[in-house]
């Protein structure tokens, strides 16, 4: 229950990608248009320089004058040349960049479906947790209200103890070393209370058949020789005959 906004944050990050994606591709297409728009502007400038210097050559008095003119119409005319060819290019580009959006998006539109499916399941498993926890807060004080007050308390106490530098819950590998502290106390203080503290240590232990180790296999019953089969043979026949009663003269 705890770990749920850990876990919800994880999912969400499942997303990071996609989404990545999409703002790269909305990116891609708003400096495309942004660069056609300017490359647009351009060749109205270049256009409006073209119809001022053929206007202005009507008017020039010396050739020298005429070909400064025709030569900045033509530097002109390439420039919007070369914007056309840029412009060109990039509504090609425009294309793929469209595909790419449109691809981008139904992808995070699948992972989204997804990972809303795992945050539903996992808001689903923390209320069943939830309910879990109660019913087992509910036995738990079933439990607790036979037992003493000053045990409770004792236990309690040994619950809170620092668990093993793997954080694992208190169980009976920690008793065994809070039970051997405990005798070292003893050796030390032949106390009344550090005895009757060592006792309800002890009573803390429980059976967990999972950390027994796997009983070893019975050996097959081993198969007699013939020569001894018949020995004991012998054995019984003459025996049954040493016990029979000695028949009456």
């Amino acid at each position: 229950m705890a770990t749920l906004p850990k876990r919800v944050a994880a999912i969400e990050e499942q997303l990071a990608d996609h989404k990545t994606a999409v703002e790269k591709a909305k990116a891609d297409l708003k400096s495309n248009e942004a660069e056609r728009r300017k490359l647009e502007a351009d060749i109205q400038t270049f256009q409006q320089k073209i119809v001022k210097y053929r206007g202005q050559s009507s008017g020039v008095k010396t050739n020298e004058e005429y070909k400064a003119l025709m030569h900045e119409v033509e530097f002109a005319e390439k420039e919007i040349s070369g914007c056309e060819d840029k412009i060109l290019e990039l509504m090609i580009n425009l294309e793929t960049q469209e595909k790419a959006l449109k691809a981008a998006e139904a992808a995070l539109k699948t992972e989204g479906a997804e990972v809303e499916k795992e945050k539903a399941e996992a808001r689903t498993r923390t209320a069943e947790d939830q309910k879990l926890l109660e019913e087992l807060g509910v036995k738990r004080n079933e439990l607790r209200t036979p037992v003493s007050d000053s045990a409770l308390a004792h236990y309690d106490r040994v619950l809170r103890q620092p668990q093993d530098g793997g954080g694992r819950s208190a169980g009976p590998e920690m008793y065994r070393v809070l039970c051997s502290d405990s005798s070292a106390e003893l050796g030390r203080d032949q106390d009344q209370r550090a005895d009757s503290d060592l006792q309800l240590l002890r009573a803390y232990f429980y059976y967990d058949p999972a950390s027994e180790p796997a009983a070893p296999p019975e050996a097959p019953p081993k198969k007699k020789s013939k020569a001894a089969a018949k020995n004991n043979s012998s054995d019984d026949a003459g025996t049954t005959e040493e016990s029979e009663p000695a028949s009456a003269p």
